[in-house]
């Protein structure tokens, strides 16, 4: 890797249990952390790939302009157009077409709900673009898509690799609102000379559609052969590569197309993690320590955070229990507990969601020889050992943690020929460089407590559902 930048943009949440973000926003972050590239690497920027997160919604007018935010896929203001499409099709054949696990996370609903509370911009709109999808746009003036993207809509039949009509036709749209569908090793197109400048990269170049985020990450991160990916940033996605949909599948794993040609993801995530130890630092702490303080205090707290739990559903539970009205709960809270607890129990928490998680996918006979940790969660030794003692597995962290980027650079080269085979290219650029191993009397204390997590949260059930009702 010759050159790294990154630049923030903010999510909005307007009201609760919402989240936005401003498509031209994302535009201004790549304009920004380009241009802190050298510019003699910039000049020689020979193709660009990309990634994004997936399932947001960002609808288009006729000259090419955003008509609003991005819903994006946290978002849940969609639950009631979630159940409709439930009650039309079945959660069984939604899952059986599409592969996913009915969820405001996708598509679908989103532009249910566009439909039914702004008409006027449903009818206005005449392209529907994901984050990627709008940014390959921005750069090239053409629209286009991958498989990746394509399958995470709630729209698309995984098993023919087309649009779901039926489904479309159900939410009031067609086909042609989608951009054209590629390969994730496809380049389409090429940089706009607008765009070139704005990025100080040459016009011309080819613009490989690269892939979603998590498709990009697990080839990244090298993960297969029984090697589980666990990426931990905003939120938390565990996925496993597999050759095929599993015969003995579970309708609480989702099932999507890989960027690798012939290639499944099987993933489960969560609604959460990163962004409540950000809301720790921010709201409690009011940003008057960074993450390797944080960091710091919970690892002075011992396993098991002094028996304080956490139940990590500040935005809802997606999987593996797919409850949208669970909300966040530390439980056993007394004034002994101090800011380590506090963060401690957070990760603990999350810890406990990863093994329900491989719970669930050795329940498919998916072997799970060890996870390959990566985002930037995985710069925390912290949590990796806490990780490593509550799934009682390895885990291997590799030399480049930011995998979905080195997933769509690597997209980027078999684009241009660069390279025939991108997993075999990702394993050998990206060695696991540290290993985490359980520790037998830390992994022996969480075996108890994830038994008592599982209780904690079974007592709650009917309590969320009982808040989630309108008060009379």
């Amino acid at each position: 890797m010759a050159a790294q930048a990154a630049a923030e943009y903010p999510t909005l949440h307007p009201q609760p249990g919402w989240a936005e973000q401003a498509p031209e926003a994302w535009w201004d972050a790549v304009a920004r952390s380009g241009r802190q590239l050298p510019p003699d690497l910039r000049r020689g920027v020979a193709a660009v790939g990309l990634s994004s997160h997936r399932g947001g919604v960002v609808p288009m007018d006729g000259a090419g302009r955003p008509l609003g935010p991005c819903i994006i896929w946290m978002d849940r203001r969609s639950a009631a157009e979630t159940d409709a499409l439930v009650s039309a099709f079945g959660r069984e054949r939604l899952h059986r077409v599409t592969g996913l696990v009915p969820d405001t996370e996708f598509t679908a609903s989103k532009l249910l709900w566009l439909r039914a509370h702004t008409p006027d911009l449903f009818r206005a709109a005449r392209l529907y673009l994901q984050p990627r999808d709008y940014l390959y746009f921005r750069l090239t003036g053409a629209p286009a898509t991958d498989y990746t993207l394509a399958s995470r809509t709630m729209l698309f039949d995984l098993d023919r690799r087309g649009w779901w009509e039926e489904g479309c036709a159900f939410v009031g749209v067609t086909p042609a609102v989608f951009p054209p569908i590629f390969p994730s090793t496809a380049a389409p197109h090429r940089v706009g000379r607008w765009a070139a400048e704005a990025l100080g990269i040459p016009a011309g170049v080819p613009v490989s559609l690269g892939a979603g985020d998590r498709q990009c990450e697990v080839l990244g991160s090298g993960a297969g052969d029984g090697w589980v990916m666990v990426s931990t940033g905003t939120t938390t996605n565990v996925s496993a590569a597999a050759p095929e949909r599993p015969a003995r599948g579970d309708p609480r794993v989702m099932c999507s197309l890989h960027a690798v040609e012939g290639m499944m993801v099987l993933e489960q995530g969560m609604s959460a993690s990163g962004a409540i130890l950000r809301w720790v630092r921010d709201r409690l702490l009011a940003g008057r320590q960074d993450y390797r303080q944080i960091d710091a205090l919970a690892a002075a707290v011992p396993a098991g955070a002094n028996r304080l739990l956490f139940l990590p559903f500040m935005m809802g539970a997606r999987a593996t229990r797919w409850n949208p009205d669970a909300r966040g709960v530390w439980f056993g809270l007394s004034e002994t507990h101090g800011t380590g607890a506090l963060a401690r129990s957070v990760m603990e928490g999350v810890a406990f969601e990863l093994r329900a998680a491989l719970d669930l996918l050795e329940g498919m006979r998916l072997g799970v020889a060890g996870v390959r940790a990566v985002g930037g969660g995985a710069r925390s030794e912290l949590w990796n050992q806490i990780y490593a003692d509550v799934l009682g597995r390895e885990v291997g962290v590799p030399r480049h943690t930011d995998a979905a980027s080195l997933g769509a650079m690597l997209l980027a080269l078999a684009a241009t020929d660069r390279s025939a085979d991108p997993v075999s290219t990702a394993r050998a650029v990206n060695p696991l460089v540290t290993t985490f191993r359980p520790e037998a009397r830390a992994a022996g204390r969480y075996r108890d407590l994830y038994a008592r997590y599982n209780h904690l949260y079974e007592a709650l059930r009917p309590v969320f559902s009982s808040l989630a009702s309108p008060v009379a």
